[in-house]
């Protein structure tokens, strides 16, 4: 019943215009905020541990305002999912350094978008799916019925979905030697096998390293790319990452990749989803921060 109830409101959302629907994800997020949710007790100790450098009343502020833009996020990825991508393309406002992806597009190496929770990323598949064709890696969701809807989005715009394990790395380095896009979303904590702590924002946080990986073994060029919400749609950005994040010493590159994802937030530390548990792998010896 949870269920269905939900899916009658994901796709009421989807019929909202877009105005509205960030509305309702404010509304989501201020409701958060001052009944002190599991999202703004996380969000509040992400910045308090990552910008100690802000005063608490700045870090207050923040941290209501991200939770706000949390919400947003929340209630636009279901419009996002089920409007077509010639409506989404429509609302995007303005593109910045898009050179760099043209220029790496004409090289025959493969590109990987080093693409951080930051902004809305369902709307990067619209986005580079109107350049090139693009292949991700893809965990199921919970829901069977939510995750077809997923499914199905992702698929029109002409991608290809990999599991997220063994095979679809191997997916992945295959599509980029061949010169291909993939795309990955690098600040997920990753299991301790999967990863090397490097500091990020002066924290040393669980880094993933396939990242490293993948354009070690492909020789692929990274763009850093994600999408900023502004007034009536979205901004596109994509940034040079770090030149060190090509250095195979790996402990060097995931310190390159953190900088390269702080720059990123660093553009609009609101937007990012500082309601994740960045941080609940420590460092031995060092307690939780949650």
């Amino acid at each position: 019943m949870k269920t269905k109830i939900a899916m009658v409101l994901f796709k009421a959302v989807g019929r909202l215009p877009l105005g509205a629907v960030r509305c309702l994800g404010a509304l989501l997020g201020r409701v958060m905020w001052l009944s002190k949710s599991r999202e703004a007790r996380i969000t509040l100790a992400n910045i308090q541990h990552c910008m100690p450098q802000l005063s608490e009343g700045e870090q207050q502020k923040l941290a209501r305002h991200s939770v706000i833009e949390f919400g947003k996020t929340c209630f636009e990825i279901p419009l996002i999912l089920q409007r077509p991508p010639e409506w989404v393309a429509k609302k995007v406002k303005q593109t910045h350094n898009q050179e760099l992806l043209d220029r790496a597009l004409a090289d025959e190496r493969g590109i990987l978008l080093v693409t951080p929770h930051l902004g809305n990323w369902e709307v990067i598949g619209t986005v580079i799916g109107q350049q090139t064709h693009m292949t991700a890696m893809y965990e199921p969701a919970r829901f069977a019925e939510f995750d077809a809807i997923l499914k199905e989005s992702r698929s029109r715009l002409g991608g290809d979905m990999v599991p997220t394990d063994k095979r679809g790395v191997m997916a992945l380095i295959k599509k980029l030697r061949a010169g291909g896009t993939s795309c990955v979303l690098p600040d997920q904590e990753p299991d301790l096998a999967s990863g090397e702590f490097a500091p990020f924002f002066g924290r040393r946080a669980l880094t993933m390293t396939l990242l490293n990986k993948l354009l070690q073994r492909s020789g692929a060029q990274a763009i850093v790319h994600f999408i900023l919400r502004v007034p009536g749609g979205f901004d596109v950005y994509y940034m040079e990452p770090d030149p060190a994040i090509y250095s195979e010493d790996q402990t060097e590159a995931l310190a390159a990749l953190n900088r390269s994802i702080e720059a990123a937030v660093n553009r609009a530390p609101q937007q990012y989803q500082w309601e994740y548990k960045r941080f609940k792998q420590c460092p031995e010896g060092k307690p939780s921060i949650y």
